[in-house]
């Protein structure tokens, strides 16, 4: 131990007395007693000490460690916000530039640690990737990208009508966990899922039509992910919601493996007209289809009857197709298709195809 001769005077009572201490390796002032009068500031431990974030993403510092209050002291407010949620530090990127943050752990109202985080913010690039697709999968052409992003909002009209349980504005809440697909997804969508992040959504808000809604996912920290609902989770609770791997691991590390989330029903992002398609197995005696690429959850599909002269709801299976069991006559045909909030399109002249390549129609519901 390294020792720093010291003299600590003080007075009782008029009295001057004289005790001799020393200050070892850590900076602490140890009296003739081994008493510590005073500790020195420790270095707090951070799982990163040096970040690079894009404008307007976040990024997580871990602290490690037990503190009663942690703050933070911001070099450049205006490059970048930075909060404590818990043991972590969300750092996000507000313009291009560097700056630091001053890290300081207290214990008892006492600073007991403290340390600085480096951080560097990237421009935000001004290209963006497509989530875009042929006419092969009947996808969106302009967004939707792997990153979760891009959707438009609800216009008023639509925030503004009452579907329930279901009403845009309508926050749930559950727990998220993640999981691996390793078999065709319920609603049949696979194919959606090298362009969206996806999920499996729990049976109760699954069975209510939701298979194929875009939802938008928050965790207790605030951050977000958006996923198209492509399966459905069985042994969920209401209000539950099994993400994708990748898409849990955007928001939150695997080791969690629960967590507490909200989420609410958004804007799919695309641009293109929804799109039908037909079962192979397909034919004017018996018939089942899915209705893709809806901006809204499908309420309802039907088809016009020529022969009584009006429009017959089909029913839907839970594996997101609607089935006309006693077929629908010769093509081509006519269909009514209404979404959760009003909307209502009209499509003539779809013809059944059973190469299992959907068939575009003409319009998308209004956002």
């Amino acid at each position: 131990m390294k020792r720093v001769k010291r003299i600590i005077v003080s007075t009782i009572i008029g009295t001057m007395v004289v005790t001799s201490s020393f200050a070892n390796a850590n900076g602490e002032i140890i009296d003739s007693s081994k008493k510590i009068l005073s500790k020195g500031i420790k270095k707090i431990k951070l799982s990163k000490k040096t970040v690079k974030v894009t404008a307007g993403k976040k990024v997580k510092v871990k602290v490690k460690g037990k503190y009663g209050k942690i703050k933070l002291k911001i070099a450049k407010k205006k490059i970048v916000k930075a909060v404590v949620k818990g043991k972590k530090i969300i750092i996000t990127g507000k313009k291009k530039g560097k700056s630091s943050i001053v890290v300081k752990a207290y214990k008892n109202g006492k600073l007991y640690a403290k340390g600085k985080i480096k951080v560097t913010v990237k421009a935000k690039s001004s290209s963006q990737t497509s989530g875009g697709s042929n006419n092969s999968n009947g996808g969106s052409s302009n967004s939707g990208s792997s990153n979760g992003g891009g959707s438009t909002k609800p216009s008023s009209n639509t925030s503004s009508v009452d579907a329930g349980e279901y009403s845009i504005n309508k926050v749930h809440e559950g727990y998220a966990t993640y999981y691996d697909r390793v078999s065709t997804g319920a609603a049949n969508l696979d194919d959606y899922e090298g362009e969206y992040y996806t999920a499996a959504m729990n049976n109760y808000d699954y069975m209510n039509g939701l298979a194929g809604a875009y939802v938008e996912v928050t965790d207790k920290d605030g951050d977000k992910i958006k996923v198209l609902i492509t399966d459905r989770l069985p042994e969920g609770a209401k209000g539950d919601i099994d993400l994708s791997r990748k898409a849990f691991k955007k928001i939150e590390p695997e080791v969690t493996g629960k967590m507490k989330i909200k989420w609410k029903i958004i804007a799919f992002p695309t641009s293109d007209p929804i799109s039908f398609r037909w079962k192979p197995t397909s034919t004017p005696y018996w018939a089942e289809i899915q209705v893709r690429n809806g901006r809204y959850p499908i309420k309802s599909l039907e088809y016009y009857d020529k022969s009584k002269g009006k429009y017959v709801e089909l029913e839907r299976q839970e594996y997101n197709y609607f089935t006309a069991p006693s077929g629908m006559g010769n093509g081509p045909y006519k269909f009514k298709v209404k979404d959760f909030y009003g909307h209502t399109i009209i499509e003539n002249n779809i013809p059944i195809r059973t190469d299992d390549v959907p068939v575009k129609g003409s319009k998308n519901f209004d956002y």
